[in-house]
Protein backbone atom coordinates (compact mmCIF):
# COMPACT_ATOMS: atom_id res chain seq x y z
CA UNK A 1 0.00 0.00 0.00
CA UNK A 2 1.38 3.35 -1.04
CA UNK A 3 1.17 5.96 1.75
CA UNK A 4 -0.18 9.25 0.54
CA UNK A 5 1.68 12.41 1.48
CA UNK A 6 0.28 14.28 4.43
CA UNK A 7 0.66 18.00 3.70
CA UNK A 8 -1.22 18.92 6.87
CA UNK A 9 1.12 16.81 8.98
CA UNK A 10 4.18 18.29 7.27
CA UNK A 11 2.80 21.76 7.83
CA UNK A 12 2.26 21.04 11.54
CA UNK A 13 5.81 19.74 11.86
CA UNK A 14 7.22 22.82 10.12
CA UNK A 15 5.22 25.09 12.43
CA UNK A 16 6.48 23.17 15.47
CA UNK A 17 10.07 23.49 14.29
CA UNK A 18 9.68 27.22 13.76
CA UNK A 19 8.09 27.57 17.19
CA UNK A 20 10.95 25.72 18.87
CA UNK A 21 13.53 27.85 17.02
CA UNK A 22 11.81 31.10 18.04
CA UNK A 23 11.48 29.97 21.65
CA UNK A 24 15.08 28.84 22.00
CA UNK A 25 16.39 32.07 20.48
CA UNK A 26 14.21 34.09 22.84
CA UNK A 27 15.66 32.09 25.74
CA UNK A 28 19.17 32.83 24.46
CA UNK A 29 18.28 36.52 24.27
CA UNK A 30 16.90 36.34 27.81
CA UNK A 31 20.15 34.79 29.09
CA UNK A 32 22.33 37.24 27.16
CA UNK A 33 20.49 40.35 28.39
CA UNK A 34 22.60 41.52 31.30
CA UNK A 35 24.04 44.58 32.97
CA UNK A 36 26.50 46.00 30.40
CA UNK A 37 29.63 46.26 32.52
CA UNK A 38 33.09 44.87 31.93
CA UNK A 39 36.53 45.96 33.10
CA UNK A 40 37.62 46.47 29.47
CA UNK A 41 34.46 48.22 28.29
CA UNK A 42 35.61 51.64 29.42
CA UNK A 43 38.92 51.88 27.58
CA UNK A 44 37.18 50.54 24.47
CA UNK A 45 34.62 53.34 24.78
CA UNK A 46 37.35 55.91 25.37
CA UNK A 47 39.29 54.72 22.32
CA UNK A 48 36.09 54.71 20.25
CA UNK A 49 35.27 58.28 21.25
CA UNK A 50 38.82 59.39 20.49
CA UNK A 51 38.55 57.81 17.03
CA UNK A 52 35.19 59.49 16.37
CA UNK A 53 36.52 62.88 17.46
CA UNK A 54 39.77 62.68 15.49
CA UNK A 55 38.36 60.90 12.46
CA UNK A 56 41.20 58.39 12.51
CA UNK A 57 41.75 55.16 14.45
CA UNK A 58 43.60 55.59 17.74
CA UNK A 59 46.95 53.89 17.08
CA UNK A 60 49.16 55.68 19.63
CA UNK A 61 48.77 55.33 23.37
CA UNK A 62 47.64 58.45 25.20
CA UNK A 63 45.82 56.77 28.09
CA UNK A 64 48.78 55.61 30.18
CA UNK A 65 52.05 57.15 31.30
CA UNK A 66 53.94 53.84 31.20
CA UNK A 67 53.39 53.46 27.44
CA UNK A 68 52.54 57.05 26.53
CA UNK A 69 53.37 57.96 22.92
CA UNK A 70 54.17 54.38 21.88
CA UNK A 71 52.57 52.68 18.90
CA UNK A 72 49.49 50.68 19.84
CA UNK A 73 48.19 47.95 17.53
CA UNK A 74 44.54 48.76 18.07
CA UNK A 75 42.99 45.66 16.52
CA UNK A 76 39.48 46.53 17.75
CA UNK A 77 39.20 50.09 16.47
CA UNK A 78 36.09 49.50 14.34
CA UNK A 79 34.26 47.64 17.12
CA UNK A 80 35.19 50.44 19.51
CA UNK A 81 33.57 52.95 17.18
CA UNK A 82 30.43 50.80 17.02
CA UNK A 83 30.28 50.51 20.82
CA UNK A 84 30.83 54.25 21.25
CA UNK A 85 28.06 55.08 18.76
CA UNK A 86 25.71 52.60 20.42
CA UNK A 87 26.48 54.10 23.82
CA UNK A 88 25.90 57.61 22.47
CA UNK A 89 22.55 56.65 20.99
CA UNK A 90 21.20 54.17 23.51
CA UNK A 91 23.33 54.37 26.63
CA UNK A 92 23.48 51.23 28.76
CA UNK A 93 20.31 49.89 27.15
CA UNK A 94 21.98 50.07 23.74
CA UNK A 95 25.03 48.18 24.99
CA UNK A 96 22.88 45.47 26.57
CA UNK A 97 20.84 45.17 23.39
CA UNK A 98 23.82 44.79 21.05
CA UNK A 99 25.32 42.07 23.25
CA UNK A 100 22.02 40.17 23.41
CA UNK A 101 21.39 40.47 19.66
CA UNK A 102 24.91 39.42 18.70
CA UNK A 103 24.83 36.44 21.06
CA UNK A 104 21.42 35.38 19.74
CA UNK A 105 22.60 35.65 16.12
CA UNK A 106 25.61 33.46 16.95
CA UNK A 107 23.39 30.76 18.43
CA UNK A 108 20.99 30.93 15.48
CA UNK A 109 23.93 30.13 13.19
CA UNK A 110 24.88 27.16 15.37
CA UNK A 111 21.29 25.89 15.24
CA UNK A 112 21.48 26.08 11.43
CA UNK A 113 24.50 23.72 11.41
CA UNK A 114 23.00 21.08 13.69
CA UNK A 115 21.34 17.76 12.90
CA UNK A 116 18.31 16.23 14.57
CA UNK A 117 14.81 17.40 15.45
CA UNK A 118 14.09 20.87 16.74
CA UNK A 119 13.89 20.00 20.45
CA UNK A 120 17.17 18.11 20.26
CA UNK A 121 18.89 21.09 18.62
CA UNK A 122 17.34 23.42 21.17
CA UNK A 123 18.87 21.42 24.02
CA UNK A 124 22.36 21.64 22.46
CA UNK A 125 21.95 25.37 21.78
CA UNK A 126 21.00 26.05 25.40
CA UNK A 127 23.97 24.03 26.64
CA UNK A 128 26.27 26.00 24.31
CA UNK A 129 24.67 29.18 25.64
CA UNK A 130 25.56 28.23 29.22
CA UNK A 131 29.17 27.74 28.11
CA UNK A 132 29.53 30.88 25.98
CA UNK A 133 27.59 33.16 28.32
CA UNK A 134 30.66 33.36 30.57
CA UNK A 135 32.35 35.63 28.00
CA UNK A 136 29.34 37.56 26.69
CA UNK A 137 29.96 41.19 27.57
CA UNK A 138 29.99 44.61 25.85
CA UNK A 139 33.44 44.32 24.30
CA UNK A 140 34.72 43.51 20.79
CA UNK A 141 35.11 39.83 21.65
CA UNK A 142 31.35 39.39 21.17
CA UNK A 143 31.71 40.26 17.47
CA UNK A 144 34.63 37.85 17.18
CA UNK A 145 32.42 34.98 18.36
CA UNK A 146 29.79 35.87 15.76
CA UNK A 147 32.38 35.89 12.96
CA UNK A 148 33.72 32.55 14.19
CA UNK A 149 30.22 31.08 13.94
CA UNK A 150 29.81 32.47 10.40
CA UNK A 151 33.19 31.06 9.34
CA UNK A 152 32.30 27.66 10.80
CA UNK A 153 29.00 27.67 8.91
CA UNK A 154 30.67 28.42 5.56
CA UNK A 155 33.29 25.70 6.06
CA UNK A 156 30.71 23.18 7.24
CA UNK A 157 28.44 23.85 4.27
CA UNK A 158 31.40 23.34 1.96
CA UNK A 159 32.52 20.05 3.51
CA UNK A 160 29.13 18.43 4.16
CA UNK A 161 26.72 20.03 1.70
CA UNK A 162 28.96 20.92 -1.24
CA UNK A 163 28.05 24.63 -1.03
CA UNK A 164 31.21 26.49 -1.99
CA UNK A 165 30.87 29.98 -0.57
CA UNK A 166 34.41 30.06 0.73
CA UNK A 167 35.09 33.18 -1.34
CA UNK A 168 33.26 35.03 1.44
CA UNK A 169 35.93 34.15 4.00
CA UNK A 170 38.67 36.63 2.96
CA UNK A 171 36.26 39.62 3.18
CA UNK A 172 35.10 38.28 6.55
CA UNK A 173 38.71 38.22 7.74
CA UNK A 174 39.19 41.81 6.58
CA UNK A 175 36.27 42.78 8.80
CA UNK A 176 37.52 40.51 11.59
CA UNK A 177 40.96 42.11 11.72
CA UNK A 178 39.31 45.50 12.18
CA UNK A 179 36.85 44.53 14.94
CA UNK A 180 38.93 42.19 17.13
CA UNK A 181 42.26 40.46 17.36
CA UNK A 182 40.56 37.06 17.60
CA UNK A 183 41.01 36.33 13.90
CA UNK A 184 43.49 33.48 14.71
CA UNK A 185 40.43 31.50 15.85
CA UNK A 186 39.15 31.58 12.28
CA UNK A 187 42.54 30.57 10.90
CA UNK A 188 42.57 27.68 13.37
CA UNK A 189 39.23 26.43 12.04
CA UNK A 190 40.38 26.62 8.41
CA UNK A 191 43.63 24.92 9.42
CA UNK A 192 41.66 22.18 11.20
CA UNK A 193 39.57 21.58 8.06
CA UNK A 194 42.76 21.47 5.96
CA UNK A 195 44.42 18.99 8.34
CA UNK A 196 41.19 17.00 8.48
CA UNK A 197 41.18 16.59 4.71
CA UNK A 198 44.72 15.20 4.89
CA UNK A 199 43.69 12.68 7.55
CA UNK A 200 40.53 11.70 5.69
CA UNK A 201 42.53 11.27 2.47
CA UNK A 202 44.92 8.87 4.18
CA UNK A 203 41.98 6.80 5.43
CA UNK A 204 39.83 7.04 2.30
CA UNK A 205 39.42 4.64 -0.59
CA UNK A 206 41.34 5.44 -3.75
CA UNK A 207 38.12 6.53 -5.47
CA UNK A 208 37.59 9.32 -2.90
CA UNK A 209 41.12 10.68 -2.80
CA UNK A 210 40.67 12.97 -5.78
CA UNK A 211 37.86 14.75 -3.93
CA UNK A 212 40.04 15.24 -0.85
CA UNK A 213 42.95 16.60 -2.92
CA UNK A 214 40.66 19.09 -4.66
CA UNK A 215 39.37 20.29 -1.29
CA UNK A 216 42.91 20.48 0.05
CA UNK A 217 43.99 22.83 -2.71
CA UNK A 218 40.92 25.04 -2.27
CA UNK A 219 41.33 25.19 1.53
CA UNK A 220 45.03 26.02 1.22
CA UNK A 221 44.26 28.92 -1.11
CA UNK A 222 41.54 30.13 1.26
CA UNK A 223 43.83 29.85 4.29
CA UNK A 224 46.56 31.90 2.60
CA UNK A 225 44.07 34.47 1.32
CA UNK A 226 42.53 34.90 4.78
CA UNK A 227 45.97 35.22 6.36
CA UNK A 228 46.86 37.98 3.90
CA UNK A 229 43.46 39.67 4.31
CA UNK A 230 44.22 40.24 7.98
CA UNK A 231 46.73 42.93 7.00
CA UNK A 232 44.00 45.07 5.39
CA UNK A 233 43.44 47.45 8.28
CA UNK A 234 45.00 50.67 9.67
CA UNK A 235 47.63 48.63 11.52
CA UNK A 236 48.80 46.92 8.35
CA UNK A 237 51.00 43.83 8.63
CA UNK A 238 51.53 44.61 12.33
CA UNK A 239 48.23 42.78 12.91
CA UNK A 240 50.08 39.52 12.36
CA UNK A 241 51.98 40.19 15.61
CA UNK A 242 48.88 40.34 17.82
CA UNK A 243 48.60 36.60 18.62
CA UNK A 244 52.29 36.38 19.52
CA UNK A 245 52.22 39.53 21.63
CA UNK A 246 49.26 38.27 23.64
CA UNK A 247 50.45 34.69 24.11
CA UNK A 248 53.91 35.98 24.98
CA UNK A 249 52.67 37.71 28.14
CA UNK A 250 53.65 35.08 30.73
CA UNK A 251 51.94 36.79 33.67
CA UNK A 252 48.47 36.60 32.10
CA UNK A 253 47.41 33.35 33.77
CA UNK A 254 48.80 34.49 37.12
CA UNK A 255 47.40 37.99 37.25
CA UNK A 256 44.23 38.05 35.11
CA UNK A 257 41.28 35.71 35.91
CA UNK A 258 39.93 35.34 32.36
CA UNK A 259 43.32 34.05 31.21
CA UNK A 260 43.55 31.49 34.03
CA UNK A 261 42.71 27.82 33.57
CA UNK A 262 39.13 26.93 34.50
CA UNK A 263 38.20 26.00 38.05
CA UNK A 264 35.50 23.35 37.73
CA UNK A 265 34.63 23.66 41.40
CA UNK A 266 32.72 26.79 40.33
CA UNK A 267 29.27 25.92 38.97
CA UNK A 268 29.36 28.69 36.36
CA UNK A 269 32.39 27.07 34.70
CA UNK A 270 31.09 23.49 34.74
CA UNK A 271 28.96 23.69 31.54
CA UNK A 272 32.24 23.75 29.57
CA UNK A 273 33.07 20.36 31.08
CA UNK A 274 29.57 19.05 30.33
CA UNK A 275 29.83 20.12 26.70
CA UNK A 276 33.28 18.60 26.36
CA UNK A 277 32.26 15.26 27.90
CA UNK A 278 29.09 15.05 25.81
CA UNK A 279 31.08 15.76 22.65
CA UNK A 280 33.55 12.99 23.45
CA UNK A 281 30.62 10.67 24.18
CA UNK A 282 29.03 11.67 20.88
CA UNK A 283 32.17 10.68 18.99
CA UNK A 284 32.31 7.36 20.86
CA UNK A 285 28.63 6.46 20.38
CA UNK A 286 28.11 7.78 16.87
CA UNK A 287 28.79 4.48 15.14
CA UNK A 288 30.46 6.34 12.26
CA UNK A 289 34.02 7.48 11.73
CA UNK A 290 34.17 11.15 12.56
CA UNK A 291 35.52 13.51 9.91
CA UNK A 292 39.05 14.67 10.60
CA UNK A 293 37.96 18.32 10.52
CA UNK A 294 35.54 17.69 13.37
CA UNK A 295 37.72 15.91 15.90
CA UNK A 296 40.74 18.09 15.13
CA UNK A 297 38.64 21.23 15.67
CA UNK A 298 37.31 19.89 18.97
CA UNK A 299 40.81 19.02 20.20
CA UNK A 300 42.22 22.45 19.29
CA UNK A 301 39.43 24.49 20.86
CA UNK A 302 39.03 22.24 23.89
CA UNK A 303 42.73 22.69 24.59
CA UNK A 304 42.25 26.45 24.38
CA UNK A 305 39.37 26.32 26.83
CA UNK A 306 41.34 24.18 29.27
CA UNK A 307 44.22 26.69 29.20
CA UNK A 308 42.13 29.87 29.58
CA UNK A 309 38.48 30.36 30.47
CA UNK A 310 38.18 33.24 27.99
CA UNK A 311 38.24 30.49 25.33
CA UNK A 312 34.97 28.94 26.55
CA UNK A 313 33.02 30.91 23.97
CA UNK A 314 35.05 29.81 20.94
CA UNK A 315 34.85 26.18 22.11
CA UNK A 316 31.05 26.41 22.32
CA UNK A 317 30.88 27.87 18.79
CA UNK A 318 32.88 24.97 17.38
CA UNK A 319 31.81 22.01 19.52
CA UNK A 320 28.02 22.47 19.69
CA UNK A 321 27.20 21.73 16.00
CA UNK A 322 29.62 18.79 16.01
CA UNK A 323 28.06 17.41 19.20
CA UNK A 324 24.57 17.67 17.71
CA UNK A 325 25.56 15.75 14.57
CA UNK A 326 27.52 13.03 16.35
CA UNK A 327 25.00 12.53 19.14
CA UNK A 328 22.09 12.42 16.70
CA UNK A 329 23.95 9.76 14.69
CA UNK A 330 24.07 7.72 17.90
CA UNK A 331 20.35 8.30 18.56
CA UNK A 332 19.44 7.25 15.01
CA UNK A 333 21.53 4.11 15.29
CA UNK A 334 19.84 3.23 18.57
CA UNK A 335 16.36 3.83 17.15
CA UNK A 336 17.11 1.70 14.10
CA UNK A 337 18.47 -1.10 16.28
CA UNK A 338 15.25 -1.05 18.34
CA UNK A 339 12.82 -0.05 15.63
CA UNK A 340 10.10 -2.39 16.84
CA UNK A 341 9.77 -0.69 20.18
CA UNK A 342 10.11 2.88 19.00
CA UNK A 343 7.99 3.10 15.87
CA UNK A 344 5.91 6.22 16.33
CA UNK A 345 2.20 6.00 15.93
CA UNK A 346 0.86 7.54 12.80
CA UNK A 347 -2.32 9.45 12.46
CA UNK A 348 -3.34 12.92 13.36
CA UNK A 349 -4.79 14.21 16.59
CA UNK A 350 -8.48 14.84 16.07
CA UNK A 351 -9.19 18.47 15.53
CA UNK A 352 -11.81 18.48 18.27
CA UNK A 353 -8.99 17.90 20.79
CA UNK A 354 -6.53 20.34 19.26
CA UNK A 355 -8.20 22.87 16.99
CA UNK A 356 -5.72 24.88 14.90
CA UNK A 357 -6.80 28.22 16.30
CA UNK A 358 -6.25 26.98 19.86
CA UNK A 359 -2.76 25.70 19.06
CA UNK A 360 -1.85 28.98 17.44
CA UNK A 361 -3.17 30.91 20.42
CA UNK A 362 -1.14 28.78 22.85
CA UNK A 363 2.00 29.12 20.73
CA UNK A 364 1.66 32.87 20.38
CA UNK A 365 1.00 33.23 24.10
CA UNK A 366 4.13 31.23 24.91
CA UNK A 367 6.27 33.26 22.50
CA UNK A 368 4.85 36.52 23.79
CA UNK A 369 5.40 35.56 27.44
CA UNK A 370 9.07 34.69 26.94
CA UNK A 371 9.62 37.64 24.60
CA UNK A 372 8.10 40.14 27.00
CA UNK A 373 10.09 38.64 29.88
CA UNK A 374 13.31 38.94 27.88
CA UNK A 375 12.74 42.59 27.00
CA UNK A 376 11.64 43.47 30.53
CA UNK A 377 14.87 41.96 31.82
CA UNK A 378 16.86 43.85 29.18
CA UNK A 379 15.21 47.10 30.21
CA UNK A 380 15.63 46.55 33.95
CA UNK A 381 19.29 45.47 33.99
CA UNK A 382 20.28 48.42 31.80
CA UNK A 383 18.56 51.14 33.83
CA UNK A 384 21.17 53.78 34.77
CA UNK A 385 20.38 53.64 38.48
CA UNK A 386 20.71 49.84 38.47
CA UNK A 387 23.96 49.99 36.50
CA UNK A 388 25.42 52.68 38.77
CA UNK A 389 24.60 50.64 41.88
CA UNK A 390 26.32 47.61 40.41
CA UNK A 391 29.18 49.74 39.13
CA UNK A 392 29.85 51.15 42.60
CA UNK A 393 30.41 47.63 43.94
CA UNK A 394 32.94 46.74 41.25
CA UNK A 395 34.72 49.99 40.40
CA UNK A 396 36.11 52.84 42.54
CA UNK A 397 33.20 55.14 41.76
CA UNK A 398 33.19 57.00 45.08
CA UNK A 399 36.99 57.21 45.17
CA UNK A 400 37.03 58.85 41.73
CA UNK A 401 34.38 61.32 42.87
CA UNK A 402 36.59 62.16 45.84
CA UNK A 403 39.62 62.70 43.58
CA UNK A 404 37.62 65.04 41.38
CA UNK A 405 36.44 66.98 44.42
CA UNK A 406 39.98 67.16 45.83
CA UNK A 407 42.24 67.69 42.81
CA UNK A 408 45.09 68.96 44.98
CA UNK A 409 45.70 65.46 46.31
CA UNK A 410 45.94 63.95 42.84
CA UNK A 411 47.94 66.67 41.16
CA UNK A 412 50.10 68.23 43.87
CA UNK A 413 52.84 67.52 44.37
CA UNK A 414 53.33 66.51 40.74
CA UNK A 415 53.41 62.75 40.33
CA UNK A 416 51.67 59.80 38.75
CA UNK A 417 48.71 57.68 39.85
CA UNK A 418 49.20 53.97 40.50
CA UNK A 419 46.01 51.98 39.89
CA UNK A 420 44.65 48.48 40.09
CA UNK A 421 44.76 46.58 36.79
CA UNK A 422 41.02 45.88 36.86
CA UNK A 423 40.27 49.59 37.28
CA UNK A 424 42.58 50.97 34.60
CA UNK A 425 39.93 50.94 31.88
CA UNK A 426 37.33 52.54 34.14
CA UNK A 427 39.75 55.33 35.08
CA UNK A 428 40.48 56.14 31.44
CA UNK A 429 36.76 56.83 31.03
CA UNK A 430 35.66 58.21 34.40
CA UNK A 431 38.84 60.06 35.38
CA UNK A 432 40.58 61.23 32.18
CA UNK A 433 42.34 63.97 34.19
CA UNK A 434 44.99 61.42 35.10
CA UNK A 435 46.77 58.84 32.95
CA UNK A 436 46.86 55.27 34.25
CA UNK A 437 49.69 52.92 35.13
CA UNK A 438 48.07 49.92 33.40
CA UNK A 439 44.74 48.83 31.93
CA UNK A 440 43.35 45.84 30.04
CA UNK A 441 45.46 46.27 26.89
CA UNK A 442 47.77 43.35 27.70
CA UNK A 443 49.33 43.30 24.24
CA UNK A 444 50.45 46.92 24.75
CA UNK A 445 51.82 46.67 28.29
CA UNK A 446 53.29 43.19 28.02
CA UNK A 447 55.13 41.30 30.74
CA UNK A 448 57.22 44.31 31.74
CA UNK A 449 54.44 46.59 33.01
CA UNK A 450 52.01 43.88 34.14
CA UNK A 451 54.78 42.22 36.17
CA UNK A 452 55.64 45.58 37.72
CA UNK A 453 52.01 46.14 38.65
CA UNK A 454 51.81 42.68 40.19
CA UNK A 455 55.03 43.25 42.16
CA UNK A 456 53.72 46.48 43.64
CA UNK A 457 50.25 45.28 44.66
CA UNK A 458 51.61 42.05 46.12
CA UNK A 459 54.61 43.69 47.79
CA UNK A 460 57.09 41.67 45.72
CA UNK A 461 60.78 42.27 45.14
CA UNK A 462 61.62 45.85 44.21
CA UNK A 463 58.12 47.24 44.66
CA UNK A 464 59.44 50.49 46.13
CA UNK A 465 61.90 50.93 43.26
CA UNK A 466 59.05 50.62 40.76
CA UNK A 467 57.09 53.40 42.46
CA UNK A 468 60.12 55.69 42.36
CA UNK A 469 60.98 54.72 38.78
CA UNK A 470 57.61 56.03 37.62
CA UNK A 471 57.43 58.93 40.10
CA UNK A 472 54.23 57.61 41.62
CA UNK A 473 52.77 59.81 44.37
CA UNK A 474 49.16 58.55 44.54
CA UNK A 475 47.88 54.96 44.74
CA UNK A 476 44.29 53.88 44.08
CA UNK A 477 43.97 50.19 44.95
CA UNK A 478 41.76 47.64 46.70
CA UNK A 479 41.94 47.86 50.51
CA UNK A 480 42.71 44.14 50.87
CA UNK A 481 45.82 44.26 48.68
CA UNK A 482 49.12 43.71 50.57
CA UNK A 483 50.33 47.02 49.11
CA UNK A 484 47.67 48.94 51.05
CA UNK A 485 49.26 48.01 54.38
CA UNK A 486 52.84 48.17 53.08
CA UNK A 487 52.45 51.70 51.80
CA UNK A 488 51.12 52.91 55.15
CA UNK A 489 54.00 51.17 56.93
CA UNK A 490 56.43 52.99 54.66
CA UNK A 491 55.13 56.49 55.33
CA UNK A 492 52.29 56.83 52.83
CA UNK A 493 49.17 58.57 54.08
CA UNK A 494 45.66 57.21 53.65
CA UNK A 495 43.49 60.10 52.48
CA UNK A 496 40.39 58.17 51.43
CA UNK A 497 38.93 54.72 52.09
CA UNK A 498 35.68 52.85 51.51
CA UNK A 499 34.73 49.19 51.14
CA UNK A 500 35.86 49.12 47.49
CA UNK A 501 38.93 51.34 47.25
CA UNK A 502 41.59 53.14 49.20
CA UNK A 503 43.60 56.21 48.15
CA UNK A 504 47.11 56.62 49.51
CA UNK A 505 49.37 59.64 49.11
CA UNK A 506 53.13 59.80 49.33
CA UNK A 507 53.98 63.13 50.92
CA UNK A 508 56.91 65.08 49.52
CA UNK A 509 59.06 64.55 52.58
CA UNK A 510 58.52 60.78 52.82
CA UNK A 511 61.32 58.46 51.91
CA UNK A 512 61.02 55.02 50.47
Amino acid sequence: MIRQPNPAGQSDAAQTNRLVLVLVLLLVFLMAARTPLDTDLWWHLRAGETTLQSGYPMLTDTLSYTRYGEAWINHSWLAEVVLALVFRAGGYLGLSLIVALTATASMAILYRQMAGPALFRAFIVLLATLVAAVVWSPRPQIFSLLLLAVSGLLLDDYRRNGMNRLWLLPPIFVLWSNVHGGYPLGLMVIGAYFAGEIVDDLLANASHRQVHWRRLKILLVVLVACGLAVAINPNGAAMWRIPFQTIGVETLQTAIPEWASPDFHELVQQPFLWLLMLTVAGFALSGRRAAGAEWISVILFAAGGLMARRNFGPFAMIAAPILARQLWNAVEWFLQAHAGGFTPKTGRIPQRFAPAILKKAVNLTLVAAIGVTAFIKLFVVSQPQFVRAYEANVFPVRAVEWLKANPEFATAPAGNLFNSYAWGGYLTWAYPESRVFVDGRTDLFGDEIISQWLNVVEGGDGWQDILHQWDIRVALIEPDRPAAALLVENGWREVYADSTAVILLRDEGNGR
